[in-house]
């Protein structure tokens, strides 16, 4: 995972916020208040998840892959169904992929998870997300092992499905067309040039499976 910065909650998120509990006298909640079925709801959702996609550099909050509006939901990384307490709270909040929506199995991310949270979870706005998960250069994720988080990071491999044979190929094909299959031989500033480029925005935009590339360029180096 890529570490999100979280910034603060758009204005307009909280005004909305501040103008219903003035109207109704009562906090506001995501699935009957924010996310209704009409027009209004829609258009506030769409506002609310293209912020998040840019805020994330236009990634998934799980697996880095590229979102759009039409290929993303907002996702509540502490599930509202058992947290309705911090359902509307912009830090809980992310834009994920909707998987590969094909079959049950193609599933990963946002849907895959749904519900499930344990208490030991890592939010993707911590800076841990990028120290408990380790790539390899076959495009596999894995949990680092002998860590205070390498169980709870394979419960999110599994829960998230981050494992996901689409995820795997699309991570190998990513690392493929990276500079760790150039023929040319590299030095380790050139490499740390290479990691300090896909680690951060380029554009406002972080290149797709940027950490999986990280990791691999990582190993290239001598030191």
């Amino acid at each position: 995972m890529k570490r999100i910065n979280k910034g603060d909650s758009p204005e307009w998120f909280e005004a909305w916020k501040q103008d219903f509990k003035s109207e109704n006298g009562r906090e506001a909640h995501y699935k009957n208040d924010f996310s209704t079925n009409d027009r209004d709801g829609k258009m506030r959702r769409q506002r609310l998840r293209k912020q998040l996609i840019k805020e994330q550099g236009n990634i998934c909050c799980y697996c880095m892959k590229r979102v759009f509006l039409n290929n993303s939901h907002i996702e509540h990384f502490w599930p509202k169904t058992f947290f309705p307490q911090i359902d509307l709270e912009y830090k809980n909040m992310f834009a994920s992929c909707n998987g590969e929506g094909i079959t049950d199995s193609d599933g990963h991310c946002g849907h895959k998870k749904e519900d499930w949270w344990d208490e030991e979870m890592i939010s993707p706005a911590k800076t841990e997300v990028e120290r408990m998960f380790k790539y390899s250069i076959d495009g596999k994720i894995h949990s680092v092992p002998r860590k205070p988080t390498t169980n709870i990071a394979q419960k999110m491999i599994t829960q998230m499905g981050l494992d996901n044979y689409h995820l795997i190929r699309n991570r190998r094909n990513a690392i493929e067309s990276s500079e760790v299959y150039d023929e040319e031989r590299y030095s380790d500033e050139n490499i740390r040039d290479f990691i300090d480029y896909y680690s951060n925005k380029d554009n406002d935009s972080y290149i797709p499976y940027c950490m999986a590339i990280v990791d691999c360029l990582r190993d290239c180096l001598s030191e």
